[in-house]
């Protein structure tokens, strides 16, 4: 590996690159030269562009430095990297994990070599979306798309012109940097060791040339000690915007951008930014340096803002419903950044919907020190042909240590109904006086946390927002 719409389709990238500029702007004084706001406009915009891009890039490398595939998430370029067992609070690999599914990885870099892959049957939901290097689904495989049956596929690149046995599936990603992100259902550690290990354990990817070669050995991978205990998403976030940029440019060499991308890029040309470019703020007067200086900041907070204040049009009793536009994003490249930064690899909506919430159904912020209640009345459960499931998460989008090592509830759980049918999710940093199946523990006192809902292969009602999320209600 080389080193180097729904309403939130309203939302537009100028006018948060508009307001990004306006804030970076510090007035100048009266003998210093303006700020060039259109030059911090256009800045912003390449961060958000290659915002998916970069992390894709560096969760890459951090998720490939291990000699072999560790049963953690983590194995060589282009091979399969199988999660044994669930994540757990310390986690930092990606954020918002969820813990209803064994992950089945494949990092793939297609430069080094088109790939054969061979996914075995099973009686088993589930999903294996391939996510190429701007965070799009390009190939959706699994129970909704191609059933339960084997599949033999060849996974090729932009530039690759050679032969291709006739009886593979062809995969070709306009990007050399992809993303295979497989979820297999799992109700607990114990039923995963019993059956998906051996489904993951027959998962095969080699390079294409040696589909059929008995004796191929995959390779042991290169370890760099200095990306030990990195986490990608804080490598890309505290990036100075001068390397950022540049490191983007150098990416966008073997990953190009769409065809409908070549109006941005056309403006970005302004200042440098281009494949293959240079960004160099010292062209700039000091007043817009320092300006450019804040870019990422302003970025990142307004990911924050749409975090805490979701789209009026989105909310669904203090919950944030995308229903379209994940997974197949085209220029909205505001909706593709946000979305890597509080759910890196999400799917299309026909595959899976995630309301996140940071507040209860009164507008307050979670917080450890209160108790919440999710109820389902018994008429009104979440319609899914897959299954459903409540993860909480702390306000960076990993997993809360709690002293039963319990991060989630859901359909597959064995949970205590009510006895008119219905279902009180229980969600609290001290253990219920009863009821405990149904208990979500929360941080302590003080700490603030969000949840996140999962609707794996869910009905047209919730697509259509016709079934709308009940409100987590504070019991004190």
């Amino acid at each position: 590996m080389k080193r180097f719409q729904a309403s939130l389709c309203l939302l537009l990238l100028l006018p948060f690159a508009s307001s990004f500029a306006d804030d970076a702007a510090m007035a100048p004084s009266a003998d210093a030269e303006p700020v060039d706001k259109a030059a911090v406009k256009l800045a912003t915009q390449a961060y958000l562009f290659s915002y998916p891009l970069l992390t894709m890039y560096y969760t890459h490398e951090v998720s490939t430095n291990v000699p072999q595939n560790n049963g953690a998430g983590k194995a060589p370029l282009n091979q399969w990297a199988g999660m044994h067992q669930f994540p757990k609070a310390g986690f930092t690999d990606v954020v918002r994990p969820n813990v209803d599914t064994y992950y089945s990885l494949v990092f793939a870099d297609l430069d080094e070599s088109p790939l054969y892959l061979s996914i075995p049957a099973t009686s088993r939901y589930y999903l294996m979306p391939i996510l190429n290097a701007y965070g799009d689904v390009i190939q959706s495989l699994g129970t909704r798309t191609t059933g339960q049956g084997a599949l033999e596929i060849a996974f090729v690149g932009p530039d690759y012109q050679g032969a291709i046995d006739s009886d593979l599936m062809v995969i070709r990603s306009s990007t050399d940097l992809n993303w295979m992100l497989g979820r297999v259902a799992v109700k607990n550690d114990e039923d995963g060791l019993a059956e998906v290990a051996n489904f993951q354990a027959r998962l095969v990817a080699r390079p294409l040339a040696e589909r059929n070669n008995p004796d191929y050995q995959a390779p042991l991978g290169e370890v760099d000690p200095k990306l030990a205990g990195m986490i990608p998403m804080q490598m890309v976030d505290q990036m100075d915007l001068t390397s950022y940029l540049n490191q983007a440019m150098q990416l966008l060499v073997e990953n190009p951008p769409y065809a409908a991308d070549q109006p941005l890029l056309e403006q970005l040309s302004a200042i440098g930014f281009e494949p293959g470019g240079q960004f160099e703020l010292e062209r700039f007067n000091a007043a817009t340096q320092a300006a450019l200086g804040q870019v990422p900041a302003q970025v990142q907070a307004q990911f924050a803002k749409m975090t805490a204040a979701p789209p009026v049009n989105n909310l669904q009793n203090g919950w944030n419903v995308t229903t379209s536009g994940l997974g197949d994003y085209g220029t909205q490249y505001f909706l593709r950044a946000y979305t890597t930064k509080i759910g890196y690899g999400a799917n299309q909506a026909v595959d899976a919907v995630y309301p996140n919430a940071a507040v209860d159904s009164e507008g307050q912020p979670f917080n450890g020190s209160h108790r919440y209640l999710l109820h389902f009345d018994a008429d009104k459960m979440p319609p899914v042909e897959g299954f459903w499931s409540l993860t909480l998460y702390d306000k960076k989008g990993f997993l809360v240590a709690n002293p039963i090592n319990r991060y989630n509830l859901g359909s597959m759980k064995d949970l205590t109904y009510n006895a008119d049918g219905s279902l009180d999710l229980l969600i609290q940093a001290d253990a219920p006086a009863d009821n405990r199946s149904n208990w979500l523990p929360s941080p302590p006192a003080g700490q603030e946390f969000e949840l996140t809902f999962r609707m794996y292969y869910p009905k047209e009602s919730v697509i259509s927002r016709g079934y709308v999320m009940p409100g987590v209600e504070r019991l004190d």
